[in-house]
């Protein structure tokens, strides 16, 4: 038998004749990686809310989602690069790298926006170590750290596709240039805006003073470009941020004392109660619980006027809230004139006459 004519079967690559299975075990792979990390996460989540609860509570919101949609593309990218192999699709090999690569750049920066944004709700919902939470702030913050993820997250993608970024960014520069030129204004209430966030002069609900403006209320929000000021017959006044650059502003609401000044005048006759009054007068305003005898607490004699001799009082009250200062004020007063009636000593009342001239009785 001639065995030169027998056709003999041409020799077919290992890689060709197992391309399906290769894809199968690709996608069991996946799955087990799937499985596994949704183990690890169900454990890191569990073991957090039985010791101390925070962010890791909500570990599975912020990465389930987006490491399955990581997942998907790893899955598809693969079948598709095993069947451009098996059937020569080259148009598919050219970019599948490149768009593996932009789905976890997307993925990853997902989950930093999606982690940012339960520390921030979580930052909001509770004082941490009984410190005041300025909401305006933490809220800028999170929106520049979004903003910072995003762009880093696009020059990526831009470097993946072999995208030169240096004259985008150049081109970036010359084009903020001219917008800054043209909206200095909006730019300059952005920035004031940004710089309230931060050095944080006041914080919404406290209670300022402009007294440039003659404004004063209270702070209702401060936003990109205005700030809301409820002013004390209620309308709400709307300042650009750029004012509080070159303006005084004063915080009523961080205020640690209220100074009750007063001048008290008796008449003449009781010149030599004065050493005995003063004294008496010390003892019982720094008796009150509301005033602090660690500052000076003064009542002295001033000064002689012109119809009487003049007693200063300069204290300070702990009492900060204006209702509760003019209560304060009110209990003082009537102290000193209790301490008066004790001394026998008098404050002279003018009396105009009918010629108009001036006496005091």
């Amino acid at each position: 038998m001639d065995t030169t004519c027998t056709p003999v079967p041409s020799a077919i690559p290992m890689a060709d004749r197992l391309w399906f299975f290769e894809i199968i075990v690709g996608i069991l792979v996946l799955i087990a990686v799937n499985y596994i990390f949704k183990r690890i996460v169900k454990h890191v989540r569990h073991r957090s809310i039985s010791l101390s609860p925070d962010w890791r509570e909500k570990i599975d919101h912020i990465l389930f989602l987006p490491f399955q949609i990581l997942l998907w593309i790893l899955g598809g990218t693969l079948v598709i690069e095993v069947l451009g192999r098996r059937f020569d699709f080259s148009f598919f090999e050219s970019y599948i790298d490149a768009f593996r690569s932009t789905g976890f750049v997307i993925c990853v920066a997902w989950v930093l926006l999606r982690w940012k944004t339960v520390l921030q709700k979580e930052f909001l919902n509770k004082e941490h170590h009984a410190r005041k939470v300025d909401p305006g702030f933490v809220l800028v913050l999170g929106k520049i750290t979004s903003i910072i993820i995003i762009v880093i997250a696009m020059m990526i993608i831009l470097q993946v596709w072999g995208l030169n970024i240096a004259p985008l960014i150049a081109f970036g520069g010359i084009g903020a240039a001219a917008v800054g030129f043209s909206a200095k204004d909006v730019l300059a209430n952005f920035f004031g805006g940004l710089m309230l966030h931060i050095n944080r002069p006041f914080m919404i609900g406290d209670f300022i003073y402009l007294p440039d403006q003659h404004l004063e209320g209270h702070v209702e929000e401060i936003g990109w470009n205005t700030t809301t000021v409820r002013d004390k017959e209620k309308r709400p006044v709307y300042l650009p941020n750029s004012t509080f650059s070159h303006t005084l502003v004063i915080n009523g609401s961080r205020m640690t004392h209220r100074r009750i000044e007063e001048k008290v005048g008796i008449r003449y006759e009781d010149f030599s109660k004065i050493p005995t009054l003063v004294d008496d007068l010390k003892k019982v305003i720094s008796s009150h619980p509301d005033i602090d005898t660690h500052l000076p607490v003064l009542a002295v004699f001033s000064g002689f006027g012109q119809f009487t001799l003049d007693l200063y009082i300069d204290v300070y009250t702990l009492q900060t809230r204006y209702d509760k200062y003019l209560h304060v004020k009110h209990e003082i007063l009537m102290m000193v004139y209790i301490e008066l009636q004790k001394a026998g000593a008098e404050m002279p009342t003018p009396i105009v006459s009918v010629t108009g001239k001036l006496i005091t009785s």
